[in-house]
């Protein structure tokens, strides 16, 4: 844009806030408004995204140079007027001779319009907040004019706006200077405090990462969020209810040691998307009937609970039975018995399969769904990368996460098994979000047998042992016990525990240091040892022991905190505190609020003191002072 359109905005007059950018371009500049405008949630917390209402192309059809501000002014009257905005355009493309064309990507396609004079986009979209409760949907209309390089912004609704700007803004680019304009006229501080530190801030940040990364075009495949959803304001609505109807006071009654706010929420946002996709689908297939399911590895069973309530027919399997199981209506169904990949694992009658964070059958989802029948579909949220076999899946890709390898895999595995394969990203509170959905078929019906024989040698070549013809689909396969075994050195014979802290503690009161927290008594601390040099104290036999546990000598120590401190790979004596002081140490205490949401100083005088038995010195405290028994 040329100094002189500055002045001719006469309603954009003022210059909030602007900086020189030396190595900017207009693709730079575009690119990082695209951002902005498609997702002002990443700006706006407290946005949940967009529901694009209208994206349209126009060209100026005379030699007089548009006014973007003028022309959101009058949108904005008409649009207060209660007109229909295909009408609205109508109107004012008539009155500023723009040739409308609406046929266009909701992206700024900057190679085909920005060449052409006269030429740029208005785009027009709802606000989808998180919290319906608080807040209600706005509209924001931006309108790109590539001649100025410049791109306005209007809140259509002026009433109850407490998500965006109150006020007429633009973002402009004019000789590598990124500026923010509105009216001299406006006075909402609010507004303009947030357009010049966090609007501004965050797209300078984008345009210099576009500037880092350079104008190479990325090879990898960008997956969107809810991309699969047809209407997101839908999905909005949809999850703020069920959230109310089911969130609350699922939090409230959690009884298991997992964190209620993650799972409860983000089992509500999987229940919203498959709800919302299984609408779909009965509506392109024109018809009533409620799609079946069965959720494999259902772990909580909530998903369960959710999809049961809200009317469609299904059961959950998982290895073992969890506490919250008791607390569902008796007509929600969980079942608590392993599941073996083989020809009795079919669900010839389930419309869905599901396996949401399913570990070791992660990869037999897609094969569940393509063997049980030629209608079974599938959903898929993996986390933990699993083989066939049940063993650990190993990279192949050096270039890319263990992670999205993974994915790629189970990718393979949906389109040998006949399923047109579709990827998405859901919105929960989780860094693995990428589900994979197997919703149709790639070849017809009367391959079906031919198809189920080609996934079983597919599968046959993945595994180190020959399958015998016994109708396990895998040799190698075991599902995990039923019983979560218990491994944190808790259930070692009690005489072992003795000896190896005995052969601890010598180690360490064998490197001599008197105390300075007790100036009246000659106290030995005893040195530091890194648990490296610990082991080799320790013989093979009681190590085994530990192993066989899980998390070996550092955990026995930290189980015995009263005695040792362990911090950073080393260990020490812990020094005794007085009742009602905190032996923790700054970076203890910092990791223990992390974890409990009270932390507090426990008094534990019903137990004897360790020192006060085993100490050559003895206990430094009087028995009234020390939080054990002498």
């Amino acid at each position: 844009m040329g100094i002189a359109f500055a002045h001719r905005i006469a309603m954009l007059d003022h210059v909030l806030i602007s900086c020189n950018i030396p190595e900017i371009s207009r693709e730079h500049f575009y690119r990082a408004i695209n951002i902005y405008i498609f997702k002002p949630h990443v700006v706006n917390r407290k946005l949940f995204g967009i529901n694009n209402l209208l994206s349209i192309a126009y060209r100026k059809t005379d030699e007089k140079k548009l006014d973007p501000a003028e022309y959101l002014k009058e949108f904005k009257l008409q649009y207060m007027m209660q007109r229909k905005c295909d009408e609205i355009t109508t109107i004012l493309g008539h009155k500023y001779k723009l040739q409308i064309n609406p046929n266009v990507s909701k992206t700024i396609e900057l190679e085909r319009y920005s060449e052409e004079n006269g030429t740029g986009y208005l785009i027009l979209n709802r606000l989808l907040p998180r919290n319906l409760n608080v807040f209600q949907p706005l509209d924001m209309l931006a309108m790109i004019d590539f001649d100025s390089q410049s791109v306005c912004f209007v809140c259509l609704q002026d009433e109850q706006n407490n998500l965006t700007p109150k006020i007429i803004f633009s973002v402009e680019l004019c000789m590598q200077k990124l500026s923010i304009k509105c009216s001299s006229t406006h006075s909402d501080e609010k507004s303009m405090i947030w357009l010049k530190e966090i609007l501004f801030h965050r797209l300078v940040k984008w345009i210099n990462a576009l500037i880092k990364k350079g104008n190479t075009a990325s090879t990898k495949e960008e997956i969107g969020s809810l991309s699969l959803i047809d209407n997101l304001e839908a999905y909005n609505q949809l999850y703020s209810t069920l959230k109310t109807k089911y969130g609350t006071e699922m939090v409230r009654i959690w009884p298991e040691t997992t964190d209620p706010k993650k799972f409860v929420y983000e089992d509500i946002a999987i229940a919203t998307y498959l709800l919302l996709l299984w609408k779909q689908e009965r509506e392109a297939t024109d018809t009533d009937q409620l799609q079946s399911f069965v959720d494999v590895g259902c772990g909580n069973g909530l998903l369960v609970y959710i999809l049961t309530s809200e009317g469609h027919n299904g059961f959950g399997l998982d290895l073992r039975k969890r506490k919250i199981w008791d607390l569902y209506p008796k007509n929600v169904s969980l079942k608590a018995e392993p599941l073996v990949p083989s020809d009795d694992a079919l669900f010839p009658k389930t419309d869905w399969i599901i396996g949401n964070h399913s570990d070791e059958l992660s990869p037999w989802i897609p094969v569940l769904a393509a063997k049980s029948s030629y209608r079974c579909r599938y959903f898929l949220l993996p986390c933990c990368a699993f083989e066939f076999d049940g063993s650990k899946f190993q990279r192949k890709n050096s270039s890319v996460s263990q992670y999205s390898d993974f994915l790629s895999y189970v990718r393979q595995i949906s389109d040998i098994c006949g399923f047109r394969t579709a990827i998405d990203r859901l919105k929960i509170p989780s860094t693995k979000r990428t589900c994979i959905i197997g919703s149709e078929r790639t070849y017809a019906e009367n391959q079906f047998a031919t198809y189920c024989k080609n996934i079983q040698i597919f599968i046959d070549s993945r595994n180190n042992t020959v399958r015998e013809t016994d109708g396990n689909w895998s040799a190698d396969f075991k599902p995990r016990e039923s019983v979560e075994k218990v491994r944190n050195c808790t259930k070692i014979d009690r005489n072992i525990i003795e000896e190896i802290v005995r052969i601890v503690f010598e180690a360490l009161i064998a490197k001599k240091r008197i105390a300075t927290e007790f100036p009246d008594k000659q106290w030995n601390a005893g040195g530091i040892l890194a648990i490296g040099e610990l082991v080799n104290l320790i013989t093979q036999d009681k190590l085994n022991c530990l192993k066989s546990e899980c998390g070996g000598l550092q955990t026995l120590l930290k189980n015995n905190h009263q005695i040792f401190q362990v911090l950073n790979g080393n260990v020490q004596l812990r020094i005794p505190t007085r009742r009602g002081e905190s032996s923790k140490t700054a970076e203890e205490m910092q990791k223990r609020v992390k974890k409990q949401k009270n932390p507090r100083v426990v008094e534990l005088k019903e137990r004897l003191c360790w020192f006060y038995c085993n100490h050559p010195d003895g206990c430094p405290l009087e028995e009234k002072d020390c939080k054990f028994k002498h």
